[in-house]
């Protein structure tokens, strides 16, 4: 005598009539059957999603990816640094929003210095004001980014003159890891 088993959909206890038998019934068949087809569609679909997004990364150019993976990157900082001071002028950082409440703001800027634009400890949440308004705020920045992260580090960056270039793989390879980070940040938030 066979031991019951439970049914793959319905979980109802059963005594199996042939080997393979994975269901109760009839109903329970064709329900397994549906989900079989379901998760095979979403797999071909998730495959060609996965192509046409490779495809498209290879039509950007050069410029498209700095942007892309800036666009990330600067996310990443607003995530981390949402609910903390502005790293210049101390005044507290809003909730990250569409298009952020507050910026991303680099201590060396990437108009002067290209090569630290997706250096973490050289960009910091930074209120608009500061940032557009007062060009930076510079030297308060200075003093906040020596109090968060201490003077050697800061002397790190400012030294920090190796030269960096991006390939398009890795512009793109920047931009997932970042969005990535920054959905994982976000999601502990809540």
């Amino acid at each position: 005598m066979t031991k019951p088993t439970n049914c793959k959909v319905c979980t109802c206890a059963f005594t199996k009539a042939r080997p393979l038998q994975k269901v109760c019934g009839l109903a329970c068949a064709m329900e397994l059957a549906r989900q079989q087809v379901d998760r095979k569609a979403a797999k071909a679909q998730a495959q060609e999603r996965k192509q046409t997004r490779a495809k498209l990364d290879a039509m950007r150019t050069k410029p498209q990816l700095v942007k892309l993976a800036q666009t990330a990157f600067n996310g990443f900082i607003r995530a981390r640094d949402a609910g903390k001071a502005c790293i210049s002028c101390g005044a507290p950082l809003q909730s990250a929003q569409v298009g952020g409440a507050f910026d991303c703001g680099h201590y060396r800027s990437v108009g002067s210095a290209v090569h630290m634009r997706f250096t973490e400890d050289n960009a910091h949440g930074q209120c608009k004001h500061c940032n557009s308004h007062l060009a930076g705020n510079h030297v308060a920045y200075r003093q906040g980014l020596i109090a968060r992260i201490g003077l050697r580090a800061v002397e790190l960056i400012e030294a920090d003159n190796t030269l960096r270039k991006y390939t398009k793989e890795g512009l793109i390879e920047i931009a997932r890891h970042y969005r990535a980070e920054a959905r994982k940040l976000q999601s502990n938030d809540f």
